[in-house]
């Protein structure tokens, strides 16, 4: 394929991504923010946002301070809210737009970075299959800070493959712009501390290979230098208010994962009080290794596998058969990359093991410490990236044999990537304009705004949306942009913190009440009001007035210090 046709191919791969993307962006608030493609801690950046815009300083609820935020996307989302005035959907459609560009142009530099080692058309088809993959199109558009972090990982490693390591003395301004790359990444995500790590690991390495001069290792002090300037004065605002380099956000996820265990059966009631058990931490890791099976280039083959199970009713042999298929697969993917230093065409690939240690790094985290299953494909969205990138590899060998193989096998390899392509098409369709609503929380904010009244002040646990499309002041309970609520939690003085907030109306899934205000079955049904009863399958959301709440502090079931019952103080 001659140079003009090969870049009329990428750039029109390019344009059906952006198109893609775009298509999803600009569907009907109601519809993104129902039908999963935003979350409701997409609405904490948002409004968290509009408040810094409005001067209302660094706040969800424009009272209590917060770092329970990625500070880049946020940031960037100010001038949106400076200039949409009272709308609250043309920022999301701004936010949403530029979501969409940064997924295009890491395709771009998934592309780049592929080509270094492969030929154009593994490059490209790596390149389309991150962009148009089922994955990218429910979280490229999430309204989180995902987008930009993952293309700010693509273009650290692309700067640092095509300017630092593959020169021999690189020069004082290509470290000072690595560094202040790698700076704006962690700021981006403090994820992108790991990346920081193993690639600093990496180039330590390759000096030592090299034998490089203690200059070079000078120079290369510019890179944690680059990384403070950008990241550095969000982390002293965070030892400052939190006592802790991780954001409120990060501490809430670990303290919540723990404590929502029996909602979603992973765990025991007592997690949050007594830390994590090995059965607690090997479900996490069990769940991060099932995570794998939505790599794009895989995504779809073991997505048929459920639907077809569903369908012949064999739902748990095919998820059993899923399973093992994939630990084999990763296995042989293991073997595969371990053979390329055997072939000196193939050892170049090798450059890239760095990416591998990052990912394995950014799953152990989480898969060890942090948690938060509830968020694993976002959390490991990078992982997904870095795997088109090692699939663009596998595939220039798979065409590389065909090459050598009869035109009969040749036709028939086509034809079935033709018949795949076409089966991740619409898969990705279906994804995108057949979604089904997921979250009741924008039609709870509705109905918040028509059965409370202008100046009653509402807690809520998961609160994002509601407070975004709501014009009550509502208060987070759940910690995660309020380190009151995330202390009260913690030391088991929630009561106390609600009443000293004077809250009108406590507000969220009937579960969420039975294990943070102890409120047994019950007690629910006779204290709380339905909330949304008139919908066809009932959200499981309930409100707790006052007056009921006051009754119910007074007898105790709710109490009112470090002891009372709702939830025990949370071990060191």
């Amino acid at each position: 394929m001659s140079n003009k046709n090969q870049v009329a191919l990428a750039v029109l791969v390019l344009l059906a991504i952006l198109a893609l993307h775009l298509s999803i962006a600009w569907q009907d608030i109601a519809t993104l923010s129902r039908n999963g493609f935003l979350y409701d801690d997409s609405f904490y950046a948002f409004q968290i946002a509009r408040n810094i815009a409005d001067g209302n300083g660094i706040t969800f609820d424009g009272v209590n301070p917060t770092t329970g935020f990625q500070p880049l996307y946020v940031f960037m989302l100010v001038p949106a809210f400076m200039i949409a005035g009272e709308s609250l959907s043309i920022p999301i459609y701004i936010a949403l737009s530029m979501l969409a560009l940064f997924t295009v142009m890491t395709a771009y530099l998934v592309y780049r970075i592929a080509r270094k080692y492969t030929e154009f058309m593994p490059a490209v088809i790596a390149a389309a299959i991150w962009g148009l993959s089922p994955i990218v199109a429910k979280q490229g558009t999430n309204g989180l800070e995902t987008a930009v972090s993952t293309f700010m990982i693509a273009l650290s490693v692309f700067y640092y493959l095509d300017r630092i390591r593959h020169e021999a003395r690189p020069g004082v301004f290509r470290f000072f712009v690595f560094g202040m790359l790698l700076g704006i990444t962690v700021l981006s995500r403090i994820d992108g501390v790991f990346l920081v790590f193993v690639l600093i690991l990496d180039y330590l390495l390759l000096l030592r290979k090299r034998r490089g001069t203690s200059g070079t290792l000078v120079r290369m002090l510019l890179l944690p230098a680059g990384v403070a300037l950008f990241y550095g004065p969000w982390l002293l605002l965070n030892m400052a208010q939190c006592g802790s380099p991780l954001q409120d956000s990060g501490t809430a996820t670990r303290f919540l994962s723990m404590a929502y265990a029996t909602y979603f059966e992973n765990g025991d009631a007592g997690l949050a009080v007594n830390g994590p058990d090995l059965a607690f931490i090997w479900e996490h890791v069990k769940h991060s290794i099932a995570t794998m099976k939505v790599i794009p280039p895989v995504h779809v083959f073991f997505r048929s596998l459920e639907k077809t199970g569903d369908i012949i009713h064999a739902k748990g042999f095919l998820q059993i058969t899923g399973n093992i298929l994939g630990i084999v697969a990763l296995v042989l993917s293991g073997i595969v990359i371990s053979r390329w230093k055997r072939d000196p065409d193939r050892a170049r690939r090798r450059q890239l093991d760095f990416l591998l240690l990052f990912c394995g790094l950014l799953m152990l985290s989480y898969s060890l410490y942090v948690f938060g299953a509830f968020f694993f494909l976002r959390y490991f969205y990078p992982v997904y990236m870095i795997s088109c990138i090692f699939f663009s590899f596998i595939l220039e060998d798979i065409i590389v044999w065909f090459r050598a193989r009869s035109v009969v096998l040749q036709r028939t390899a086509i034809s079935v990537a033709t018949a795949y392509a076409l089966l991740f098409m619409a898969f990705t369709g279906s994804q995108v304009f057949r979604s089904q609503p997921v979250y009741p929380f924008y039609d709870i904010a509705r109905w918040v705004n028509e059965n409370t009244e202008k100046g009653e002040r509402i807690g809520v646990f998961q609160c994002g949306m509601i407070g975004y499309f709501s014009d009550r002041e509502i208060i987070n309970l759940d910690g995660k942009v309020n380190r009151d609520a995330l202390c009260a939690l913690k030391t088991g003085s929630l009561s106390g913190y609600i009443q000293k907030e004077r809250l009108d109306m406590i507000l969220d899934h009937s579960r969420i009440l039975q294990i943070f205000l102890d409120m047994t079955p019950e007690k629910i049904r006779e204290c709380c009001i339905k909330v949304l009863p008139e919908e066809k399958h009932p959200c499981g959301w309930v409100a707790l007035r006052r007056d009921a709440l006051d009754i119910i502090t007074s007898t105790d079931i709710i109490g009112g210090s470090v002891s009372e019952p709702g939830m025990a103080p949370m071990k060191k």
